[in-house]
């Protein structure tokens, strides 16, 4: 009988006692039964590493408090370098995983390594159903709910925007260790793992919820609707704030990513020349701008983020 790979479930935690509890009963819950869980918690103040001791007594919950603050990106990274297994989970500390989801998720991760080979960068992801702070269903998909488009993964769509959701992500050992250490420009630890993946390997998707995403007062990054007047209103306000110059951030990010992984990039003609010209934009005129994100399909999920693109340039 094979046995079975260890899936290493990583997390970021600061000041998550109140959902923890679940959260971490619903990981152990899970039909797969061969995982680590690895912890980094970020000097939280609350109840929070009384949760993760007790966890370690009862379930053998490694972790860590860092003994400066990280934030969440390098918190994220930070575990990320603590995981032994074969394969890596990313979680958040105040959702709910659906008994399934590691199983499921494995069996698709699986599916792409049989094409290529575990060394070959492989993530998948899925999508989840939007709950309120007692797990009450406010909408039965979050890529619906946020307009989303799983099928924007390839390199061209994921320099403009991230359609992953973090705590949904299972990867191979191969992504991990090829996208560590996370460098400080990028913008969310998943837009930078789903980068890696895109450029070097493969990525897919499940289009079955398999987390219950909790949405509260305190989400660092949560689910928000947007109809037509909100999101004209998110543009007015750009605007008076001066923030509505060309992916600022995104290019940044893209350019960190291509200045460490420049050797490698030169086996990958396609991939570096859609960083080049993306990190290039900064420096284009007006109209040259526009034509290099036409021509080469920087665009976003929808029609409207995809018009915004365009006006920032």
């Amino acid at each position: 009988m094979e046995e079975l790979p260890l899936i290493s479930v990583v997390m970021a935690t600061y000041n998550g006692a109140r959902f923890l509890t679940e959260q971490l009963e619903s990981i152990y819950g899970q039909t797969y039964r061969n995982i680590e869980i690895i912890v980094c918690d970020d000097q939280s103040s609350d109840g929070t590493p009384d949760i993760l001791e007790r966890f370690s007594r009862s379930h053998g919950l490694v972790y860590s408090i860092n003994p400066t603050k990280l934030g969440v990106v390098q918190n994220f990274a930070k575990a990320l370098t603590l995981a032994k297994g074969d394969y890596v989970a990313l979680a958040d500390q105040d959702d709910v995983w659906l008994p399934q989801k590691l199983s499921l998720s494995l069996k698709k991760l699986r599916t792409l390594e049989q094409d290529s080979s575990t060394n070959t960068p492989a993530l998948v992801f899925s999508d989840l159903t939007v709950v309120d702070q007692e797990l009450k269903h406010l909408h039965p998909s979050y890529w619906k709910y946020m307009k989303l488009n799983p099928d924007n993964v390839k390199l061209n769509r994921v320099l403009v925007e991230n359609v992953v959701t973090g705590c949904t992500v299972l990867m191979n050992r191969a992504t991990v260790q090829l996208a560590i250490p996370i460098a400080p420009e990028a913008m969310m630890h998943d837009a930078w793992l789903l980068m890696t993946a895109s450029c070097f390997g493969k990525v897919d998707y499940l289009s079955t919820p398999t987390v219950l995403y909790r949405q509260h007062a305190a989400n660092v990054v949560g689910a928000r609707s947007m109809n037509l007047r909100s999101k004209f209103d998110s543009g007015v306000i750009k605007i008076r704030n001066n923030k509505f110059g060309l992916l600022n951030e995104e290019i940044n990010q893209a350019n960190a990513f291509y200045k460490r992984h420049r050797g490698k990039l030169e086996c990958c003609a396609e991939q570096r020349n859609l960083l080049e010209q993306f990190i290039s934009l900064k420096k284009m005129s007006f109209w040259k701008k526009k034509l290099i994100l036409l021509r080469y399909s920087f665009f976003s999920n929808t029609f409207f983020k995809s018009l915004n693109v365009l006006l920032r340039a």
